[in-house]
């Protein structure tokens, strides 16, 4: 063996070599990891905004198409009010028609010797108080009425006899939206 050989140093030498590459190999490490960890978060943080920013988009949407949605609301609540009136302007034109033919109709088939008192009128028909010379004056009205395109089924409801004959007389009005039989006039 040789006595004079120190192997010491080399040994030093050695390990503090393998220390620094120990060191350097873990400084390496950290760095890759951090930037690793840095390169993630950056990532995340860049899919997280992209996401904020798409859903600010779909709410701003949103607001918009309920903005819309309110506004056709609206106007479809116009034009149902609007529909209403005109439906009940169209039923208003019909009815004026049909009470001046119904009135037209009712001077025109009074029988000589029968005198109305008073006439009121519902939707269902028209109630007609009157006096008549004799009771077969007042079967001739009711026959007449029966004829006309307005008036359909009169019912003798009173009838007073004396000098002269009381009468109470309903009769129904053929609805304006049923179709009327053609008489030649226009009305």
């Amino acid at each position: 063996m040789i006595n004079g050989v120190n192997l010491l140093p080399w040994r030093e030498e050695r390990r503090q070599r393998q220390h620094r590459r120990a060191t350097r190999t873990a400084a390496v490490l950290v760095l890759i990891t951090v930037a690793v960890l840095v390169g993630v978060w950056w990532s995340q943080d860049r899919d997280l905004n992209y996401q904020i920013s798409r859903n600010q988009y779909l709410l701003n949407a949103i607001a918009e198409v309920e903005e819309q949605l309110e506004e056709i609301n609206d106007i479809e609540e116009r034009k149902e009010a609007l529909l209403t009136r005109m439906a009940i302007i169209l039923q208003l034109q019909a009815e004026r028609v049909t009470l001046v033919r119904g009135m037209n109709e009712l001077a025109t088939t009074i029988p000589e010797g029968v005198f109305f008192s008073s006439l009121q009128r519902s939707p269902d028909g028209i109630s007609l108080t009157g006096v008549a010379q004799s009771s077969s004056r007042i079967s001739a009205l009711m026959e007449q009425l029966t004829n006309t395109p307005s008036f359909d089924q009169p019912e003798l409801n009173v009838i007073n006899v004396g000098d002269t004959q009381e009468f109470e007389l309903w009769v129904s009005s053929v609805r304006s939206d049923q179709p009327l039989p053609a008489t030649g006039k226009q009305p």
